[in-house]
């Protein structure tokens, strides 16, 4: 589910759009985005056009040394990585129309494990724009193509493994000032995941978020009251078969595994600038789900199974479970920012979607980061988070989930010139399966060397 923040001004509310696909795809996707955004602008009032503008390319060198590249607690592999990452970065900020547009390769290369070699992309772009005085509105999409196997441990706590990920998104949101204390609005997106392996399940899920903020300064300084009434609908699927010589004729068993949830939630909540350095959001609530998940056995008898045209015989055997659950939504996120240093601090729980698998599990995030600057060019930066996974045990629907996942690291950046970057940084992942019963670790190091220039500048 998701939480939408928006201050009564309206402030910012972004269009966002990202992508991850290969290279043919990207080529064909990445420039059309930029054409529509400047198309956009075109047919905008002149009093709209006047921005700063900012073309950033960069190109960064990477070496990493990865102790478990698997991240697999039975068979520990490790491996140096080699990566070339350029990026294209283009920025319109104007009073009424804001516009990002950029794009990024990432080609990374093992030493040992060269079956593994491949690239990935990420496109980004974001437009928003200011109709009226009262009417904001944006719009977002989202394509990526990822095939790294512990892409997900440290933003999920889960790990997918190498199988190559196609991801797309679409959205729009519209907001409005109702008066100069409250703003009321909507935001809809749909969601679109693809996997190469057809035991690896496929996902489309749909979200909508209404959303109200109104001015409480009359009862609390500096704060705002937030209220946000969320429905996710998600859809899971995969098929695959797998065949069995008997003898005289072949059997082939396919299994076709749907799953389909409707989740809904609505939280309360605040915005606190408690200082001029510290703000605290929280957001607190309840949601209902339910889930229905069939799943078709299917045994196909044939004299030869490379023949369709040999089927003797068909029969199905299909099994459909439901299940109607309540739980806690909540979320709290407090911030410093000072004129050295920074810190954050975020706690949630909610129901979300397992990326690759036909399940939702309960997932509980604790982190903490923050950052120093020792010297003018000089940072150092940490953090530390917990991830807990968990799907109710009585649910009929889906497979047992029970683990927790730890990430802590550290990173030194030293702004070498107006250029050049250079930077250093650790990470340690510890996960503890509690219902397989097993630990998996994992350390990296990486180096960077980032090349950057603003065109326009």
């Amino acid at each position: 589910m998701r939480s939408v923040k928006i201050s009564p001004n309206l402030s910012a509310f972004s269009f966002q759009l990202s992508a991850r696909s290969r290279l043919c795809f990207s080529t064909f996707f990445a420039p059309k985005v930029l054409l529509l955004i400047l198309v956009f602008q075109l047919l905008l009032p002149s009093c709209a056009i006047s921005a700063d503008y900012k073309l950033i390319t960069s190109v960064a060198g990477i070496y990493e040394y990865n102790d478990n590249i698997f991240f697999d607690d039975d068979t520990v592999i490790s491996d140096s990585i080699y990566t070339v990452a350029p990026r294209l970065e283009w920025v319109r900020a104007g009073e009424r129309l804001t516009a990002r547009a950029d794009g990024k390769v990432e080609f990374y290369r093992y030493q040992d494990n060269d079956e593994l070699d491949d690239t990935d992309q990420w496109y980004n772009a974001s437009l928003g724009y200011q109709l009226t005085e009262r009417w904001q509105v944006s719009a977002q999409g989202h394509v990526s193509d990822d095939n790294r196997p512990d892409r997900d441990i440290e933003t999920t706590g889960l790990v997918l493994g190498s199988v190559r990920r196609k991801r797309s998104n679409v959205g729009a949101s519209a907001s409005y000032m109702i008066s100069e204390m409250t703003s009321a609005g909507v935001y809809a997106e749909f969601n679109r995941e693809n996997f190469d392996d057809p035991e690896t399940s496929d996902r489309k899920d749909c979200s909508v978020v209404l959303f109200m903020n109104r001015s409480l300064e009359r009862w609390l300084a500096r704060t705002t009251g937030r209220l946000n009434l969320s429905y996710s609908h998600y859809t899971f699927d995969r098929e695959y078969d797998y065949e069995n010589d008997l003898g005289v004729y072949d059997m082939v068993i396919t299994i076709d595994d749907e799953l389909e949830m409707d989740s809904t939630s609505l939280t309360v909540g605040t915005e606190t600038a408690l200082t001029e350095k510290f703000d605290l959001t929280v957001d607190l609530g309840a949601r209902h789900s339910r889930s229905e998940r069939v799943v078709a056995q299917t045994l196909s008898y044939y004299w030869d199974a490379d023949d369709p045209s040999t089927l003797i015989g068909r029969s199905v055997y299909p099994n459909e479970d439901d299940y109607d659950s309540f739980g806690f939504v909540g979320s709290l996120d407090a911030t410093y920012r000072g004129e050295r240093s920074s810190c954050t601090l975020s706690l949630s729980h909610d129901l979300q979607p397992v990326s690759g698998d036909n399940a939702a599990v309960n997932r509980t995030t604790v982190r903490l980061g923050g950052n120093l600057r020792l010297l003018e060019r000089l940072t150092i930066s940490g953090f530390l988070q917990w991830y807990l996974n968990v799907s109710d045990e009585d649910d009929p629907t889906q497979d047992d989930t029970d683990e927790q996942t730890w990430n802590a690291g550290g990173s030194l950046r030293w702004k070498l010139n107006d250029t050049f970057d250079l930077a250093a940084n650790y990470g340690y992942t510890f996960r503890d399966d509690r219902e397989d019963d097993t630990t998996t670790h994992r350390s990296k190091v990486l180096l960077q060397l980032i090349a950057s220039h603003d065109w326009l500048r």
